[in-house]
């Protein structure tokens, strides 16, 4: 199904839209903005405590083909304040700054009856917003923003789905990036409340299904790669093997995750103060806001998920276990590890480990994230959706992505 709707008002417009299946999907996705909706609580209200600003001029630019949106504005006259390193900044024309982000975003899958996307590709002068969606019947919005650009229904929303994904049961949201979607643009929850802040929604306070806006920025959706300044657009997102990201004269933007920064965007917490330190509770910061990089310098020792190729390479024990070499289908690449029930270890400076069932046992194995890049350090493994091996634990069923073959 579409996401088609008549001509209506702002309000009915959007919530119509919301009525329909056109935008949700069944995918499998994780993040790390906790979803509270299936353990029977309402939609969270999601507020922004990050470093940008409402922008000026603002303009989209989506490339259904890489699944990436360029945001574009100007920073208010006399700011003087500095921007986080994913935000690449030029001086421009009356003494102005012109900030650039990119975010990974989801498309629209192939239509088997039509070998086509639902995409809307085209040229849209205006978003048609509502910065709070409560879950229903017919998908799991998350409380996150939902920012219509076409009378299709097509928007920029949040990831929509969620999984078990953590060591003790939390259900999370994360984005896939790829064409998984009925035409809309999902993005990471982080993401699209920080997209609704830059475009002119105050998100640093709760909002009601009630509130809405009209934003007047231009949002050019196109079949082709982005260009800026010269160069192919990409974005440091994994995407699916599907996603045809541009090689060459790539300009690579950095994105960020909410594992990393917490702080920038979290639940709405009624028994707290509303004010700039409202997030302050829900964790330490693990990536330095300027640079990007890692505030705690990862191990050089080898442990769960360090690459290998015999046992002798691993060298450690761990809960009185040798861990050992477990190696891909060819014998030719490995990773260390040790076998588990439940739960695995971890130690300070290495990443987070998961009991994943790898065939018919439980492994441990390295979940994805910035200790490892993503999965790129650990030679010739990929981001890999795995379910816990619980084995006589006890342990709450689970699911994570992981490094594995």
């Amino acid at each position: 199904m579409r996401c088609l709707v008549a001509p209506l008002s702002l309000a009915a417009l959007v919530i119509a839209s919301l009525s329909l299946s056109a935008c949700a999907v069944d995918s499998n996705e994780a993040d790390d903005l906790k979803n509270a909706e299936k353990a029977g609580g309402p939609s969270q209200k999601w507020l922004y405590e990050g470093m940008m600003p409402k922008l000026e001029k603002t303009n989209i630019f989506v490339s259904l083909k890489s699944h990436t949106a360029r945001v574009t504005g100007l920073l208010p006259a006399g700011w003087n304040k500095p921007v986080p390193f994913y935000a690449q900044t030029e001086a421009v024309t009356g003494g102005r700054t012109q900030v650039t982000i990119v975010y990974p975003v989801a498309t629209g899958k192939i239509d088997p009856m039509t070998g086509e996307a639902p995409a809307g590709p085209g040229t849209y002068p205006r978003l048609f917003a509502v910065p709070y969606v409560q879950t229903t019947d017919k998908a799991a919005w998350g409380g996150f923003p939902f920012m219509q650009y076409n009378s299709r229904g097509l928007a920029f929303h949040g990831p929509i789905t969620s999984v078990t994904d953590a060591e003790m049961g939390d259900l999370e949201w994360r984005l896939l990036r790829g064409p998984v979607s009925h035409g809309c643009q999902r993005m990471q929850g982080e993401h699209v409340v920080e997209l609704a802040q830059l475009l002119g929604i105050d998100m640093s306070k709760p909002h009601t299904q009630s509130d809405q806006a009209t934003l007047e920025v231009k949002t050019v959706v196109s079949k082709e790669f982005d260009t800026f300044e010269g160069q192919l657009v990409d974005v440091d997102y994994p995407a699916l093997p599907s996603v045809a990201r541009p090689t060459g004269n790539v300009r690579m933007f950095s994105t960020w995750d909410s594992r990393d920064f917490p702080r920038w965007v979290c639940a709405y917490d009624k028994t707290r103060p509303l004010d700039a330190h409202h997030c302050d509770n829900v964790g330490e910061a693990r990536r330095d806001a300027l640079t990007g990089k890692l505030l705690v310098e990862p191990s050089n020792e080898p442990w769960i998920g360090t690459s290998c190729g015999n046992d002798a390479d691993c060298g450690f024990d761990a809960g009185g276990v040798t861990a050992k070499c477990i190696h891909n289908a060819s014998g030719t690449e490995g990773f260390c590890s040790i076998p588990c029930q439940g739960y695995c270890p971890d130690k300070p400076g290495a990443s987070a480990s998961f009991c994943a069932t790898i065939g018919a046992v439980g492994q441990c194995a390295a979940k994805a994230g910035p200790e490892n890049d993503d999965c790129g350090d650990i030679i010739g493994t990929k981001q890999t959706l795995k379910k816990r091996y619980i084995g006589s634990s006890g342990a709450k069923a689970a699911q994570s992505t992981v490094c594995a073959f």
